[in-house]
C-alpha cells in the first residue's frame, strides 16, 4: 500500500480546488460513458476457409462513431515515465485492465472505471509526483525562474508547458488560470515554489484530459462525417504505435498540418516505430493477442510435471516475445510466426524441447528437432502450456484459440444444460485416448456444431503435453495427431498446422483486424471493411512486414475519420 505523505496532508484550501479540475470529478465522466457495445455478429461462411469477399463487393467506407477511452495501465506508466522519469513511473500502482473482445483497449472504451480504479489514479498521481520531486524541482521541468514562492506568472508558464505535454494539446487560458490557482495555494501553504509545481503535476495526472484519449473530432465537409483534430490524431497515433504521449516532433508536425494527409501520417508513423518505446507497444499487443497473460500464476500438477516452475513459465513468455520481436526487427515475412523451424531458448527451454545444443546462458536462437513436428508460435510452450489443464492437454482450448485469435472466427459458448459427465461415460470401458473421449462431442447434436470447429485442430497438437514438451504417446497409448484444417488439407504437429494457417485466407485478415481493434479501442464495423482491406493488400505488397501494416492502418481512412456517437 502507498504510505500517506505530505501530498495527502495538503491544507483544505488546496484540496477544495482539486475537484474543479475534474469538471465534477471522474464520477461526472463515468456517467457520460456510452453503454457497452456487443460483439459483432459472427459472419463466418459455411466453409471457414472460404476466400475473402472481393473488394468490389464490400460496402462503401462509412466511418464509425467516436468514443473516449482510458489510458491502459502500461500506457499510463509509460506516459508518467516520459513526463517525469523512471522513479515517478515506478511509483505508479494501478489495477489490471479489463479486456473486452480480447483486448484491454476495447474494454477501456466500453467500461466505466470502478471506484477502485479512481482511487488508484489519485494515489498514483500523488505518488508519482512525490517521487519526481523527491530531490526538489526536477531540472528542465519548469520553463522559467520563479521570483517568489507563489510566482503566478512562472506557475502559469509551467501549467501551460506541462499541460500541453500531459494533455496532448494546448491548454486553454481558463485551464492555465485554474492550475495556477492550485499551484499558488500549495506554494503559499508550504512556502516553496517547487511544492506548488508538484501539486499542479499531481492534479494534472488525475485529470480526465490526461487519463482519457477524449476524441470529439471536427467537421470534415461530408455530411455527418468528422475527422480527428490534428492533436487527437497525434495522440491516437502515438499511443497506438509507441504507447506514449506524442513527442515534441510529432506535436510540431501536427501543428504544421503534416498529419492532414495519408502520406504525412505514414512519415510520422515510421518515425514513431523507430523509437525504443515502439517495441514495448508491439510486445503489449503480442501479449494480449496470444494470451500470454495465461502464464501468470499458471499451475501444473507437480507429480506429473516436476520440472515446471514459475521461472520456466517466465522463460516461455520471453521466448515468444523474443521470437516475434526478432521477426519485426529483421523486417522478415511476418507469416513466419506460424511455421518457422527455429526459436529463442534458454537452457531450460532447450531441454524441454529436446534441443541438444543447449545455450550456456541467456536466450539464443536454435532450430527444433525435426522429429518433434514443431514450428511457429503454436509450437511454443507458452501457448501449449497456457492452453492446457494442470495435468491434461486440452484440444478444445487449443482449437478454440486458433479459431478465435488467429482466424477471427468466434465459437459459441457451451449450451445450457450440457452434459458434463460425457467424458466419464466415454472412459468407463477402460483407458482410452483423448481423441476417443472427445469423439462424444461430435456425437452430441448440441455440442457438435462448435466442437467440429475446435477439437480437430487441437487434436493435431496432441503430441505436445500440458507443459509443451513433445510426447510420442499418451500414457502408453499411441497418439494419432493427423488432423485436418477446414478444406485446406491434413497436418500433424504445429509446423504443418502453421503452414496451413499461413495459406489460410483469413489469417492475415484477422491479424489486421486485431491490430485495428487495439489502435482505435473497438471492434471494426462493416463500413470499415474497405480501408482495412487496403491495409491488408499493402501488407502483402510489403512482403508482409509487420511495421508496414501498422503504418498503413495509421494512414487508413478508418483511423482518421469518424462520426458522432449516437445518443439514445
Amino acid at each position: 500500500m502507498l504510505r500517506a505523505g505530505p501530498m495527502q496532508t495538503l491544507p483544505r484550501t488546496v484540496l477544495a480546488v482539486l475537484p474543479l479540475l475534474l469538471g465534477g470529478g471522474c464520477q461526472g465522466l463515468i456517467g457520460e460513458l456510452p453503454p457497452v457495445a456487443q460483439q459483432a455478429p459472427d459472419r463466418r461462411p459455411e466453409d471457414p476457409a472460404a476466400p475473402l469477399l472481393p473488394v468490389e463487393s464490400l460496402p462503401a467506407f462509412s466511418p464509425a462513431p467516436l468514443r473516449a477511452r482510458q489510458l491502459l495501465r502500461w500506457q499510463y506508466e509509460e506516459s508518467v515515465r516520459v513526463l517525469l522519469g523512471d522513479a515517478a513511473a515506478a511509483a505508479v500502482v494501478l489495477p489490471a485492465d479489463v479486456p473486452l473482445n480480447g483486448f484491454a483497449a476495447v474494454g477501456a472504451s466500453q467500461l466505466a472505471p470502478t471506484p477502485v480504479a479512481v482511487r488508484a489514479w489519485e494515489l498514483s498521481a500523488h505518488a508519482a509526483a512525490e517521487a519526481a520531486f523527491a530531490g526538489g524541482l526536477p531540472p528542465g521541468l519548469v520553463p522559467c525562474s520563479p521570483a517568489a514562492a507563489d510566482d503566478a506568472a512562472c506557475l502559469g508558464a509551467f501549467a501551460r508547458s506541462f499541460g500541453r505535454r500531459a494533455f496532448r494539446r494546448p491548454v486553454t487560458d481558463e485551464e492555465v488560470s485554474t492550475w495556477t490557482a492550485v499551484g499558488r495555494a500549495a506554494a503559499q501553504a508550504y512556502g516553496r515554489f517547487d511544492r506548488g509545481v508538484q501539486f499542479v503535476v499531481a492534479g494534472m495526472l488525475q485529470s480526465p484530459a490526461f487519463l482519457y484519449l477524449a476524441e470529439v473530432g471536427e467537421p470534415d465537409g461530408d455530411a455527418g462525417r468528422l475527422r480527428l483534430t490534428r492533436y487527437e490524431l497525434a495522440a491516437r497515433l502515438s499511443y497506438f504505435l509507441a504507447g506514449i504521449p506524442p513527442p515534441e516532433g510529432l506535436m510540431a508536425a501536427a501543428e504544421a498540418g503534416a498529419l492532414d494527409t495519408a502520406d504525412g501520417l505514414r512519415a510520422e508513423a515510421r518515425r514513431l516505430l523507430a523509437l525504443p518505446s515502439a517495441a514495448r507497444a508491439r510486445a503489449a499487443f503480442f501479449d494480449e493477442w496470444l494470451e500470454l497473460g495465461r502464464l501468470d500464476g499458471l499451475s501444473k500438477d507437480p507429480g506429473t510435471y516436476p520440472l515446471y516452475s514459475p521461472a520456466l513459465a517466465s522463460a516461455m513468455r520471453q521466448e515468444t516475445q523474443a521470437f516475434l520481436g526478432d521477426l519485426v526487427a529483421r523486417g522478415a515475412d511476418f507469416r513466419d510466426f506460424l511455421d518457422a523451424p527455429d526459436t529463442f531458448v534458454n537452457a531450460d527451454l532447450a531441454r524441454l524441447y529436446g534441443i541438444a545444443d543447449v545455450p550456456a546462458s541467456g536466450f539464443q536462437k536454435r532450430t527444433y528437432p525435426a522429429s518433434t513436428l514443431r514450428g511457429g508460435v503454436l509450437g511454443h510452450a507458452a501457448l501449449m502450456a497456457g492452453l492446457a489443464h494442470p495435468r491434461l492437454t486440452s484440444p478444445t482450448r487449443r482449437g478454440r484459440f486458433v479459431r478465435e485469435r488467429l482466424l477471427c472466427q468466434p465459437v459459441g459458448a457451451a449450451p445450457p444444460g450440457v452434459n458434463a459427465g460425457m467424458f466419464s461415460a466415454a472412459s468407463e470401458a477402460g483407458h482410452v485416448t483423448l481423441r476417443e473421449r472427445l469423439a462424444v462431442h461430435l456425437e452430441e447434436p448440441s455440442c457438435a456444431g462448435c466442437h467440429v470447429l475446435m477439437d480437430g485442430i487441437g487434436l493435431g497438437l496432441e503430441n505436445y503435453d500440458a507443459v509443451g514438451a513433445f510426447r510420442p504417446d499418451d500414457e502408453g497409448l499411441p497418439i494419432d495427431a493427423v488432423s485436418t484444417l477446414d478444406s485446406l488439407g491434413t497436418f500433424a504437429g504445429s509446423r504443418q498446422l502453421g503452414t496451413l494457417l499461413r495459406n489460410h485466407p483469413r489469417t492475415l485478415d484477422c491479424l489486421v483486424r486485431n491490430l485495428f481493434r487495439v489502435a482505435v479501442g473497438r471492434v471494426e464495423t462493416d463500413g470499415e471493411a474497405r480501408p482495412l482491406r487496403a491495409a491488408l493488400d499493402r501488407f502483402a505488397a510489403s512482403g508482409h512486414r509487420l511495421d508496414e501494416v501498422l503504418v498503413e492502418l495509421a494512414a487508413s481512412d478508418a483511423f482518421r475519420f469518424a462520426t458522432k456517437e449516437e445518443t439514445p
